[in-house]
Parts: C-alpha cells; structure tokens; sequence
C-alpha cells in the first residue's frame, strides 16, 4: 500500500506537470494572437498604400484630363484665330492627354478592383484574429478555471480522507491493544481477589474446628 507522502507527490507531479502544459499552451497561443496581430497591421498598411496609389492615378488622372481640356481650349482659339498649324498642334497635345487620361482611367479601374480584393482580404482576416483572440480569451479563463478546480481537488483530494481514515485505524488498534491489555490485567485482579477470598475463608473455618476440639476436649476433662 502506497504512503500518503508518496501519493501526495504523486499528485503534486500531476498538478505540476498540468500547469506546466497549460503555461506552455497559453505561451504558444498568445505567440500565435501576437503573429496575427503583426500580420494584420503589415495588411493594413498594405491596403493604404494601394489606397494613396489609388489616390495618386485619380490626380494623375484629373491633371491629365485638365491638361487635355487646356489645349482643346487653346485649338479652339487658333481655329477662331485661323492659325491651323497651331491649332492642330493643340489637337495633338489634346489627344495626347485624353490618351494618357484613358490609361489612368485603365489603372485606376485595376487598382480599385484590387483594393477591392485586398479589403476583402483584409476584413476575412480581421474576423478571423476577433475570432482567435475570443477564443484565445476563452481558453485563457477555462485554464484559470482548470487550474482553480484542480487546486481546490488538490486541497479536498483522497489522500486527507485517507490520511485521516488511516489515523483514525491506527487509533482505533491502539485503543484496542490498550483494551485488551486492561482486561487482561483486570483478569489478573479478579482472579488474585478470589484466591485472597478463598484463603481467607479457609483461615476461618481452621479456627473455627480448632475452638471447637478445645470445647469439646475441655468438657471432657471436667
């Protein structure tokens, strides 16, 4: 049968080497929250600098339709002014910025569909570190709660009872031995006090038959 020092520690190795496991699980999925977290800021700040891209084709795009509408306006003046080889050389620079203008436009179309996507991404992303960090929290207080159970069984665990319920036996022979002993020994007296009684009463009825031949003999003589 196992001591209950030797079932104590066992218990306590248990205990130990629970929480050892917890603190190391917590330890990685807090090192997994932080690597998310990290992850979603570096996607943030990707998504705004497509979006200052974005920006920066719209201005682009905005200057290359001002200028176009500038020279249209100044091939339009050489036209009422007559000068022909000015004015098609306004029309020139004209479609030159509306050419330019269209492929801003192109880009601006592909760069809003790829926000478009990295938003999306990025918002997939963000529910999933929510949902992780919930739930991260969610082990987190179920650890505190197993840790809090696990000590509390600790402290109310078998081994008191036992160790109690094993005290309690070896009282119990104790007080048994000691029983056992003083019955013994009250044996002894009564036995002892009989003998004394029944001495005593043999004295007595010596004396008493020697009395009695001393009557009987006197009364004779005379």
């Amino acid at each position: 049968m196992k001591g209950i020092k030797e079932i104590s520690e066992q218990i306590r190795e248990s205990i130990t080497q629970f929480l050892e496991a917890v603190e190391g699980t917590e330890s990685f999925l807090n090192a997994a929250i932080l690597d998310m977290k990290k992850r979603l800021a570096e996607a943030k700040d990707l998504v705004a600098t497509e979006i200052a891209e974005e920006e920066r084709l719209k201005r682009t795009y905005q200057e290359a339709i001002d200028a176009a509408r500038m020279w249209g306006n100044k091939a339009d003046t050489a036209e009422q002014e007559g000068n022909r080889v000015r004015a098609s050389e306004a029309r020139q620079r004209t479609q030159q910025y509306m050419s330019r203008a269209d492929d801003y436009k192109h880009q601006i179309d592909a760069q809003e569909a790829v926000i478009a996507h990295l938003k999306r991404a990025l918002h997939e992303f963000y529910q999933q570190f929510r949902d992780a960090a919930g739930r991260a929290e969610e082990l987190h207080q179920r650890q505190k709660r197993a840790e809090t159970r696990t000590e509390l069984y600790h402290l109310l665990s078998d081994e008191i009872a036992n160790g109690v319920s094993e005290a309690l036996e070896r009282a119990e022979q104790k007080l048994k031995a000691t029983e056992a002993k003083v019955e013994v020994l009250e044996g002894k007296s009564r036995q002892a006090n009989t003998e004394a009684e029944m001495t005593g009463e043999n004295l007595n009825l010596d004396e008493a038959l020697a009395e009695l031949k001393d009557d009987v003999l006197g009364s004779g003589r005379k």
